[in-house]
């Protein structure tokens, strides 16, 4: 009865809510690595930033590392690619141009970028084809499919009514081009000629044009169709062209030039873009993409550098987007002598290449952020906090010694704004050295440096060379050199999605940062041990070979063979060298990992079972084979298993079906009852479940029927997880070192560990023996198994304690251990496994658990302390995140944070210790989250614009408001009453500010909540709880304090302002909200109500003094609310008819959110 009576909801107390609101917050911080799809490029060589546009409408600009702003172009047919992207030099702005053919106006504002205006054009014939910045910056031209120019003002983003068109410039054309010289190809504005303009038709003309006078000055013809153009001076260009050759011309110079086709006179594909830079007073280096012989090599994605001297061909492995070069800085005495390219960028769709043009050999320069995690597909990755700094410079100088042939060691030329340091008040605090492995399908472990804004890779570790095997022997045959070979290419990037052989593809990474110990299992059943050493060696590996299914006669492998591993002596380089392979028999899959490094003990799960292995001595431990006797099919060699008939599941199906019906009406006739108990599972008991998190009303929640799991599944053998840990498992009088294995079908082995103390522990054999086999009654798949020490705090890693890395546990009181199943979360008591409580997440909300860890949130308490909780992470199927207090397991947040449809973003979480957490955002990309209040890594970043960059524009203290983007929710509560009020303000759906009404500072309180309009890519849901209602009662305690008609009016516009900037705060989904504010006053005869009566409803009696409306309308689809308010005024305020006018004003902001996630769930914090 007492656990029934705990059970009821209580609300978290008041004060709780507070410190809730203080640890807890979710938020989408940062990306790391390489954008998905990236659709267009460009460079602002004023504050030296890059800007990539992608396929789903992200736009991201980089300057130095560390220095990132995001947006999103956000429409309601989903997601729209960007085509082009221009950058305004100096002001910190880029138009986007997207494939429906709308332009964006972007603004970089403190830490985001916002986008403040947009503009369509309508019609085929108006679709952009070609973009070109004015040198003073007023217009940008705009080429299109009809051949005519428009001219769009930048300033207010209108396109002007002066048109270039098509008919006009063909007036002194040759004849034959008179007819259709085709689309817009290509606009340049002629350098130290503002009003000549280069125009480029499909066809091959191409006019310069004077737009003052206006008129053609020469035309130049090509036979060709043209690609693209380039001034090389003020009097030289040079096009490109479909059939693979290009041409200089000369402005003033009638000559037609002889075109250049480089790899001909077989046809050749076309050179899609070209550029050439003079080097010295006799020679010039030309760029371009494209032109390779279509038969031998049009397949190749190519770059050709070339001067009189050196001609290389950069070969690409994935397709070129576009490329930019970079000129040093401006020397601060005015110009160098003369400007020669420091860099070329390219921007392939797989991956960003830098190339050192002032190096000799035209090295590669080592990216220090947008590296392509996906050079090879991860498949797995662990992220360790707290790396010591002695293994932290082992890893680096390894890493160094892997690339210092491959790159130049010239500076990152992209080095535009400034960063802000986020706390320069802690400068004592350490280093917080952050790695993050990722395994990958050729075999490789990466090693990234993941402490900061910028992902940057450290050292990559190959378990392949242990394997001998077709995909081996390419590596011993040295690189045949052909002197010769034409075109010269040469291989550059790192993108390499080919894996040689799948069974090498990484299944689990650890690493033991305390003892530098690598453990990386791989598909074939391989384990493989690995220790740091500064010094390269040459050693035999010899695989120690460990049988899972020994004690089973029948059993017959059907999958993959294993790896051969290598018989010979094989050299390992400075950084991680193996110590032993482990060779699991049958070679399946790795599922689960473990390692003890204070013990010298890895264990290894597959479908099959597990095993034990003593990594120090190279000797095996046991073995635990966790096949149903009965099942020698061999499972884990096909999801489906072989000995299930057609019509053995068919009539399962109609079984099920039938089972389905009956239960509806079983339920439908006793209401009362919740489920119908079953034989297989528990009667759910809720009782027992603290339903803190609910509200008062639903204090028991109703829970879904789950479908029971059947006995007999081939897949259920599958070892999901495995746990070392030492703790009280035998008696309360003394601990045992036991090693935890979860399953599939909700089986948890507990074995005891007998480890030979000191000396002996070398030469004596580790005993294994099973002490404990828990049977989880609803069978759901086992995925975590942590223990709890007398704190309810989890265990400290192996070494931890002992290094003093962290506290010892606490073994005073009993421990607890934590096990986590696909469907509930259950905590059991130790040694007697008494349940403690439960947590059942299926059962009450329909999900089910992926991935599960444990964080430690702090917060600083007045007046100087420091609040600190452990609590239980978790991720379900349909992405959201629940945080849950331990030992209790109440609910204390819950946020959707992954897209429930994005399996892989889902599969491939990994949760830190510090509350935050990493996901694949797509193949190449990762997305950093925060659940913590006070821990988030985010791009601390702004822009060192030029005095008056922006003093055209209208009043930027209006944009400056909106400008706190950035993805995260900021405290209402900081900024309270801190900043004047700005002009209640309507938000359009393409983001243009409009004022409307004066600035209020008398009423600081009004001030609109700091919008959180979402930019870094996914939708922020808002916690709408603390966005209150309009009612009557405070629209009267607001306005009846009035003393004069000022402050009326000014409380007046505030209200409006009010409801104006919270309904733009609200952020719903698939819903539309209508806020009218309207103001009546209506002067009348003086034998009104007393002075300050409410009359909650408006009547027709026009004796009323003067009355305010006050009308708010929610429509949300299901229901509408309508409010209104008569207020009554004192006698002595007197309102004049312009007053009235002013006051009028009507609302209407509509905010539709785009996300096919479900429907708005606020963040919840419940207790």
């Amino acid at each position: 009865m007492l656990k029934f009576i705990r059970g009821k909801g209580q609300q978290p107390t008041a004060e709780r809510q507070k410190l809730q609101k203080d640890l807890f917050a979710f938020r989408k911080t940062i990306q790391h690595g390489f954008p998905n799809k990236p659709t267009a490029f460009a460079w602002d060589y004023s504050l030296r930033l890059m800007i990539i546009g992608t396929a789903s409408g992200a736009i991201k600009v980089f300057g130095r590392p560390g220095v990132e702003f995001y947006g999103q172009h956000t429409t309601e047919s989903g997601e729209n690619a960007v085509t082009k992207i221009i950058a305004i030099p100096n002001e910190g702005r880029v138009v986007s141009l997207c494939d429906d053919n709308s332009l964006h106006l972007w603004e970089i504002n403190e830490s985001s970028l916002v986008e403040t205006k947009s503009l369509s054009l309508e019609g085929k014939l108006k679709k952009i084809s070609a973009m070109c910045l004015e040198s003073n910056g007023d217009h940008l031209l705009l080429g299109t499919e009809g051949g005519n120019i428009y001219l769009l003002n930048l300033k207010s983003f209108t396109v002007s009514d002066n048109i270039i068109y098509q008919d006009v410039v063909m007036q002194n054309v040759p004849e034959d081009y008179k007819i259709n010289p085709g689309a817009v190809e290509a606009i340049a504005e002629q350098p130290g000629h503002p009003d000549n303009i280069l125009i480029g038709y499909n066809r091959g003309l191409m006019v310069l044009w004077n737009k003052a006078t206006p008129g053609a000055q020469q035309t130049f013809v090509s036979t060709q169709q043209l690609e693209s153009i380039y001034w090389v001076s003020e009097t030289r260009f040079v096009s490109s062209h479909n059939d693979g050759s290009y041409a200089f011309w000369g402005a003033g110079n009638d000559t037609v030039p002889e075109s250049t086709t480089l790899y001909g006179p077989f046809p050749c594909k076309a050179v899609s873009k070209i550029l050439a830079h003079p080097i010295s007073d006799d020679e010039e280096i030309i760029l371009f993409s494209g032109g390779m012989p279509r038969a031998s090599y049009g397949d190749r994605h190519t770059i050709t550098a070339m001067t009189k001297e050196k001609h290389v061909v950069f070969d690409f492995t994935s397709k070129v987007i576009d490329f930019f070069t970079v000129m040093p800085k401006e020397e601060e005495d005015g110009k160098s002598a003369l400007q020669t390219p420091e860099a070329l960028i390219v921007l392939a769709e797989e991956e960003l290449v830098a190339i050192d043009l002032t190096n000799p050999d035209w090295k590669m320069m080592a990216l220090p952020y947008l590296v392509s995690l996906h050079a090879s597909a991860v498949t797995c990755s662990q992220h360790i906090p707290n790396v010591p700094q002695n293994l932290w410079e082992s890893i680096t100088a390894a890493g160094k010694a892997q690339t210092e042939h491959l790159y130049s060691d010239k500076s990152w030329p992209i080095d535009g704004g400034l960063i802000l340091t986020a706390n320069p008040a802690n400068k004592n605090t350490p280093v917080n050295n952050e790695l993050l492995l990722t395994g990958h399908e050729d075999g490789t472990v990466r090693f990234w440096n993941a402490s900061d804004v910028a992902l940057t890779p450290l050292y990559k570790y190959n378990s392949s060379v242990l394997f001998t095997g077709e995909h081996l022997d390419v590596l011993e045959q040295p690189p045949e050199d052909e002197e010769d070979e034409w075109p010269p290419f040469r291989k550059v990037g790192t993108f390499d999605p080919y894996s040689d052989d799948p069974r090498l593809a990484v299944k689990k990474v650890l690493l033991c940062p305390l003892s530098s110990t690598l453990v990386v299992a791989g598909t074939a059943g391989h384990v493989i041990t690995a220790v740091i050493s500064s010094e390269p060696i040459n050693k035999e590996i010899k695989a120690v070979t460990m049988n899972i299914v020994n004690d089973r006669d029948g059993f017959v492998w059907k999958g993959h063979d294993q790896l051969p591993a290598r018989s010979t002596s094989i050299s390992f380089g400075v950084g991680f060298q193996p110590q032993s392979l482990l060779q699991l028999h049958p070679p399946a899959a790795i599922t689960a990992l473990a390692l003890h490094s204070e013990w010298g003990l890895l264990a290894a799960g597959t479908a099959h079972g597990l095993a034990v292995f003593d990594y120090t001595r190279a000797k095996t431990v046991s073995v635990k084979c966790t096949l149903n006797p009965n099942d020698l099919s061999g499972a884990g060699d096909t999801p489906i298993s072989r000995r299930k008939s057609f019509k053995k599941s068919l009539r399962e199906s109609f079984r099920r079906l039938r089972k389905g019906r009956s239960q509806r009406r079983t339920n439908a006739s006793s209401p009362t009852r919740n489920t119908v108990p079953e034989k297989k599972k528990d009667p759910p008991s809720q009782a027992s479940t603290p339903a803190g998190d609910l509200s008062p009303i639903e204090a028991k929640p109703v829970e879904r029927q789950v479908e029971a799991r059947p006995t007999d599944d081939s897949l259920g053998s599958m070892v999901r997880c495995l746990y070392f840990a030492r703790s009280y498992i035998i008696s309360m009088q003394n601990t045992t070192p036991t090693l935890w294995a979860g399953t599939n079908n909700g089986t948890v082995y507990v074995f005891t560990l007998a480890i030979p103390a000191g000396a002996r522990r070398t030469e004596e054999d580790i005993n294994c023996t099973l002490g404990k086999e828990i049977q989880l009654k609803h069978r759901a798949p086992v995925i975590a198994i942590t223990i709890l020490d007398g704190s309810s705090i989890p265990l400290p890693e192996p070494l931890e304690a002992e290094k003093g890395v962290a506290p010892g546990p606490d073994m005073s009181s009993p421990h607890r251990v934590v096990i986590a199943s696909e469907e509930q979360f259950k905590i059991f008591n130790l040694p007697s496994l008494k349940p403690f409580c439960k947590y059942k997440l299926t059962a009450h909300e329909g999900s089910r658990v992926r991935k599960t860890g444990f964080a430690k949130f702090t917060c600083s308490l007045e007046p100087a302390g420091v609040h600190e909780e452990t609590c239980l992470l978790c991720l379900t199927n349909l992405g959201d995140c629940l945080l849950l207090s331990i030992p209790e397991l109440r609910r204390q947040l819950n946020a959707a944070a992954i897209k429930r449809e994005d399996i892989n973003g889902i599969s491939s979480l990994t949760f830190t210790k510090a509350g935050q957490a990493l996901y694949l955002h797509s193949s190449s990309e990762l997305q950093r989250i925060s659940l913590s209040a006070t821990r988030v890594t985010k791009a601390q970043c702004v822009l060192n614009l030029p005095p008056n960059a922006r003093a055209t524009d209208e009043p930027t203290g209006e944009v400056r408001e909106e400008g706190r983007i950035e993805g995260t929710a900021e405290n209402e509560g900081e900024l309270q009453g801190s900043q004047p009020v700005p002009a209640p303000r309507t938000m359009s759906e393409n983001g243009t500010l409009v004022s409307t009404g004066t600035e209020s500072p008398k009423e600081p309180s009004l001030r609109p909540a700091a919008s959180t309009t979402e930019v870094n890519g996914d939708d922020d849901r808002n916690d709408l709880s603390s966005i209150g209602d309009i009612t009557i009662d405070s629209v009267k305690d607001h306005l009846l304090n009035a003393t004069s008609s000022e402050e009326l009016h000014s409380r007046l516009a505030g209200l409006k302002m009010e409801v104006t900037s919270r309904t733009s705060e609200i952020s719903t989904q698939n819903q539309s909200l209508v806020v009218k504010t309207t103001t009546v006053i209506t002067q009348a005869p003086s034998n009104g109500t007393s002075n300050g009566d409410i009359e909650a409803s408006p009547t027709n009696d026009l004796q009323q003094l003067n009355s305010t409306t006050v009308e708010r309308e929610i429509a949300s689809g299901t229901e509408t609310t309508t409010t209104h308010a008569t207020i009554t005024l004192p006698p002595n305020v007197e309102i004049s008819a312009a007053d009235l006018a002013n006051l009028e004003v009507t609302t209407t902001t509509v905010t539709t959110e785009n996300s096919k996630a479900p429907l708005a769930r606020p963040e919840e914090v419940g207790s």
